[in-house]
């Protein structure tokens, strides 16, 4: 690669760097547990993992009812 390929490739990150900048936004600390009500709402993600986190319990509770 050249001098003034790699100029350009460099111009080119530091453009696309600049860019992703603008686009974050900062996140807001959380002060208290309540902060952290509604953050999952509609993400089917968490969703399967509250059933995966169900049926583990069901499962451990059917093995040993005193669980």
């Amino acid at each position: 690669m050249t001098n003034q390929q790699m100029e350009q490739r460099l111009s080119e990150l530091e453009q696309q760097v600049a860019d992703l900048r603008r686009e974050i936004r900062p996140l807001k600390p959380l002060a208290t547990a309540a902060d952290t009500f509604g953050l999952f709402s509609d993400d089917p993600g968490f969703d399967e993992i509250v059933q995966l986190g169900r049926e583990y319990r069901e499962q451990a509770n059917a093995e040993d009812p005193a669980c």
